[in-house]
């Protein structure tokens, strides 16, 4: 060989060296940062949470993207092959990199001095949507390529196109031809027509300049191209696509309306996060089952705002939901606020969560996280201590005026330093401004008079209706004062609803709950709600102040209840705070507990007479008559140590034959009266002559306390008032 042969021979075998050199180096640099096979071999689009409630009805997604993972087989035939005609119609033969496409494409854009055709195969598109980013670079497009070639190697067709239909992003937020399927035209993906499958295959390439919603003439312009292609790549016959090409665009209207249970799915919201981080809830393809009953928090919602609507119109309160307002000008939202807040009794299971009018206007949920004074909702506390230390609902007490000497708010002297506190004298009154002499406690209650329960918490004494309150379930700082027992304490909706429960569930302590389980997104259970219960009174103790809390509907402050037409066995309480600035009905069956409040987030007066019978109750009522609907009737269990007795209803003692009233009462047995009445007397004051002069012995039965001045039985407020 000529040496000038060698040595061209010789300057192109360096030359290819380094040409093969240099593009092994760069594929190698080029990969470094690309995905290992075994991450190809996972590939998991992020997926939405679904949140469900009790009856397995979809309450909610949470999504960055909102997708819906569908297999192949549930997509329509008319989809897959538009989307491939109209994508990469050679997507069955190439190997990742259509070379052939890519000429295409140039030839096309050569002839129209413009780029008017891709030749990015869909598995190209695919490698970019999962790890590469939209920048136009050089470096970009030959990452894709090489990573299009490892996804060929490791998936076959058919699961490169169903990764790829699951992945792609159709406008309005739909990620996925399911979810687009569904926004756009309100059905499945295996339910498309071909002239829906066109139009939907049509949106890829531009879904903002192609969406049907904003450009229809643009999106029938295109569901056009991709019929043609369709016929040129054989899928459909030139007659089904002119008939397609004549079809209306069927598209859905968006429901923009709020969703239902806004509040209940934040509260779902801020758990989830607290356990699984946001990663998880929003792109994890979570299933959230809650205890959320959907036809009972409908019924929570439209009651709550029915009737405080018609308050704000029948009473002209001065700013009405849907006024006028600037809220960003405002520190508190200015029309009247509401909240609910409903638990199945015998599983602690949130089953309707109402935390304010409007989600949009305040997200703040009223229903956990507003501390308010409870007013009289506060006293069955203090008869549950009371029975508790062997009281009775039969035993007498003297409703009359009373002076508690240096138990009232201190006026603190000027001029001194450090300032000097001086006591005053706290003087309880009723809301009636009557007084009723001697009556039974059943009655005190029932009626919701206010200086028997005082007289009654100064008998157990302060501490131990604090401690009551917070074994049941008040969970925010209680003061030991007596004006504890009118509700200055300020509590939550959902201390309340716990507490109650207590009563409600024979002495047992449920903490109320939101997520019944938790799935991954391959159904595997990550986590299961298992109740914690503890006793906090004996089931005798909740019996008996149920059957008092009973006579507040059936003849006392909450007989509105069966006005309205609940006539299911029921117990509860009406609670009013002073110049009625919050407004309260606590109450259950054996089945349902539900609480209501009502009031202005600045704590201004709803009005004169706005009681908690006359805001709240109603609410109450018109929901536990739907959630009892075609229920039975189910008195309250009574639980083994409960006696009966027939008593005279003036005296408190056992009927004579000369009683002219006489009622059935029961007693935690060793508490009944054991004397006869006596032409009527027992008792011209305090507790009851009848109980103290029974065989029992008055040191074991009650801790009478006196009447204590110290500072630490200050008043920091004047009384709660009730209806």
């Amino acid at each position: 060989m000529p040496d000038k042969w060698k040595k061209w021979l010789l300057v192109f075998s360096v030359t290819l060296a380094a040409v093969v050199l240099a593009s092994v180096g760069s594929i190698l640099w080029l990969s470094r940062d690309l995905p290992s096979p075994s991450r190809l071999e996972a590939i998991e689009p992020t997926i939405g949470t679904v949140v469900y409630d009790r009856n397995g009805e979809v309450i909610h997604e949470f999504f960055r993207e909102n997708r819906v993972i569908v297999g192949l087989d549930d997509i329509s035939p008319y989809f897959i092959d538009a989307i491939i005609a109209t994508e990469d119609r050679d997507f069955r033969e190439h190997w990742g990199i259509d070379i052939f496409g890519i000429a295409r494409a140039a030839m096309s854009n050569l002839r129209a001095g413009r780029v008017v055709q891709g030749a990015s195969t869909i598995t190209q598109q695919l490698a970019r949507s999962l790890f590469l980013t939209q920048e136009v670079t050089l470096t970009r497009k030959l990452k894709e390529a090489l990573l299009a070639l490892r996804i060929e190697q490791t998936y076959s067709k058919d699961r490169i196109i169903e990764l790829y239909l699951n992945q792609i992003y159709f406008g309005g937020g739909a990620y996925g031809v399911e979810a687009a399927a569904e926004d756009i035209l309100g059905k499945g993906a295996d339910q498309l027509d071909l002239h829906e499958a066109a139009l939907l295959a049509g949106l890829p390439k531009n879904p903002s300049g192609y969406s049907p919603r904003t450009h229809p003439e643009r999106a029938r312009e295109r569901r056009s191209l991709v019929l043609s292609r369709m016929v040129v790549n054989g899928a459909v016959s030139p007659e089904e696509a002119a008939a397609a090409d004549t079809a209306s665009l069927s598209i859905v209207e968006r429901d923009e309306e709020l969703k239902l249970g806004a509040y209940f799915i934040e509260h779902v919201r801020r758990q989830v996060i607290a356990e699984y981080g946001a990663e998880a809830l929003f792109s994890g393809g979570l299933r959230i089952h809650t205890t959320l009953d959907l036809d009972m928090q409908r019924v929570a919602e439209q009651a709550l705002e029915e009737r405080f609507a018609a308050l704000e119109t029948d009473y002209d309160f001065p700013v009405k939901r849907g006024d006028e307002y600037d809220l960003d000008t405002l520190d508190f939202i200015p029309y009247v606020q509401g909240a609910l807040l409903a638990v199945d009794v015998r599983t602690g299971g949130v089953l309707a969560m109402v935390g304010g009018r409007d989600f949009s206007d305040s997200p703040f949920n009223r229903a956990t996280q507003a501390p308010r004074q409870p007013g009289s909702g506060f006293k069955p506390f203090v008869y549950t201590a009371a029975i508790e230390a062997r009281f009775s609902p039969a035993d007498t007490i003297m409703d009359a005026p009373i002076l508690i000497p240096g138990a009232g708010t201190p006026n603190v002297l000027e001029g001194t330093d450090p300032p000097i506190e001086e006591p005053t004298d706290w003087m309880p009154e009723n809301y009636s401004r009557e007084h009723h002499g001697v009556i039974r406690l059943r009655y005190a209650l029932k009626k919701s008079i206010n200086i028997p329960a005082v007289k009654l918490a100064m008998l157990v004494g302060p501490d131990e209706v604090a401690r009551y309150a917070k074994e049941m379930g008040v969970e925010r700082p209680i003061s030991s004062v007596y004006s504890l027992a009118l509700g200055s304490a300020e509590v939550r909706l959902i201390d309340m609803v716990r507490a109650y429960g207590v009563l409600a569930n024979q002495g047992i302590r449920l903490e109320p709950y939101a997520v019944e389980k938790i799935e991954d997104r391959n159904g595997k259970v990550l986590e299961i709600h298992s109740s914690m219960s503890r006793e906090i009174l004996p089931p005798q103790t909740a019996y008996v102040v149920t059957s008092m809390l009973e006579s507040v509907i059936e003849s006392g402050t909450g007989w509105g209840a069966r006005a309205r037409g609940f006539t299911h066995p029921a117990a509860g309480k009406t609670g009013t705070t002073n110049d009625c600035t919050d407004a309260w009905f606590v109450g259950f069956t054996p089945r349902v507990i539900c609480g209501v409040w009502g009031g202005y987030d600045d704590r201004q007066s709803l009005g004169e007479k706005m009681t908690g019978a006359r805001v709240a109750l109603p609410v109450w009522t018109e929901f536990m008559k739907a959630a009892h609907a075609n229920t039975p009737k189910t008195p309250f269990p009574v639980p083994p140590g409960i006696v009966t007795r027939t008593i005279c209803e003036q005296t408190g003692l056992l009927a004579s034959e000369d009683c002219p009233e006489v009622m059935e009462e029961v007693f935690v047995q060793g508490t009944e009266p054991v004397r006869h009445c006596e032409q009527h007397g027992g008792g011209a004051g305090g507790v009851q002559a009848s109980r103290w002069s029974s065989t029992r012995d008055r040191e074991n039965a009650s801790p009478a306390a006196g009447v204590p001045t110290s500072s630490s039985t200050r008043e920091p407020r004047s009384g709660r008032t009730d209806e």
